[in-house]
């Protein structure tokens, strides 16, 4: 939600958060109609009715000129609840990719879709899942929160010569990230005698497991575990780095992928339409086959024969991203949106 708050808020609007759970700051009225803990996919489910309810009431004092709402699986369900319009709402990834495999929550999506004034989704595999609901595609927006490329910035790749390839990944390390697969690779890369550095930044619920996975594998001085670092050396990290890699087994818009190519890393990531969105094979980075080991080895050891391609890809996807991913192109994209249907109103 960041980007969506910070954007209207410095463009002179006045903006309403309404949280079903903890949230951050955001320096803006915020309201949390939750109860107790953030939800989780398993645990206080129960609790979203009535923090439904909350938010209707909040709703019809506060009296927005429109309503927008992330995740179709919890504020979409809210905004059917509360009956507001006009109202948008994204679609972000798990919630559909998910939910579309449920035969209750096919049902409410396409209850949510019908009810809500325009689907933002974020790719155009997402776009292509909702009108398989049967929902009008010109009810549908694609528009991503995008990075902040200003932030982001592009430095030119450095030669990678008489050194280690260096790879990362800021994806969180939890199942679906998938990252007993990239060290599995990393195994097969070592045994072919390539010099190079691993470093996973984030932290997650299993670092412990993979740390023994690096052990297993021999590859403790190949492997850096960072366990999370302040966002303010995020961009740093990326800008000292090569190849961002990303295996997820499903995945919405990846803004940790985008900010790895906006500032130059040549990207790998798994062949799901979500990447393939974003990265031509061959041409503005690698796709490897999901869960694959093997593949993705093949993919490290290509870009460490033909140190090149990280060169031509790191122009290319610089433009792909000022082009389709800027934050605040984006979002003024949103905007038109808003002012269309309350135009509308």
């Amino acid at each position: 939600m960041a980007p969506y708050i910070r954007y209207f808020k410095c463009a002179g609007y006045e903006v309403h958060f309404i949280s079903l759970s903890p949230a951050p700051d955001y320096s803006v009225p915020t309201y949390n109609v939750g109860f107790g803990k953030k939800y989780s996919r398993t645990q206080g489910k129960w609790k979203y009715p009535l923090s439904f309810l909350r938010a209707r009431n909040l709703i019809k004092r506060i009296k927005p000129d429109i309503l927008h709402t992330h995740y179709v699986t919890s504020g979409g369900l809210a905004a059917l609840i509360c009956g507001f319009h006009p109202v948008v709402t994204t679609v972000h990834g798990s919630d559909i990719n998910i939910g579309i495999k449920s035969c209750i929550w096919k049902h409410l999506l396409k209850v949510i879709f019908k009810h809500v004034d325009c689907v933002n989704t974020c790719t155009e595999d997402q776009k292509r899942k909702v009108i398989t609901l049967g929902i009008k595609p010109e009810k549908i927006r694609v528009v991503n929160p995008g990075v902040d490329s200003k932030l982001f910035s592009f430095r030119t790749p450095k030669s990678i010569v008489n050194r280690p390839l260096k790879l990362v990944t800021t994806r969180s390390l939890e199942p679906i990230y998938d990252h007993a697969t990239i060290i599995r690779a990393l195994s097969f890369v070592r045994n072919k005698n390539p010099d190079f550095i691993m470093t996973f930044v984030a932290g997650g619920s299993l670092l412990s497991e993979l740390r023994c996975l690096v052990d297993k594998e021999g590859l403790a001085k190949n492997v850096v575990f960072l366990g999370g670092v302040d966002k303010n050396r995020i961009v740093n990290i990326l800008q000292e780095n090569d190849v961002f890699i990303s295996s997820p087994l499903y995945d919405g818009i990846s803004v940790a992928l985008l900010e790895g190519m906006s500032v130059g890393l040549f990207p790998i990531a798994s062949d799901i339409e979500v990447n393939s969105d974003w990265i031509e094979h061959g041409v503005g980075g690698f796709l490897h086959r999901t869960g694959d080991p093997q593949s993705l080895a093949n993919c490290i050891l290509e870009v460490y024969d033909n140190p090149q391609l990280i060169i031509s890809a790191a122009n290319l996807n610089r433009l792909k991203i000022l082009e389709l991913a800027d934050t605040t192109v984006n979002m003024r994209n949103i905007e038109n949106i808003y002012k269309d249907l309350v135009g509308k109103k």
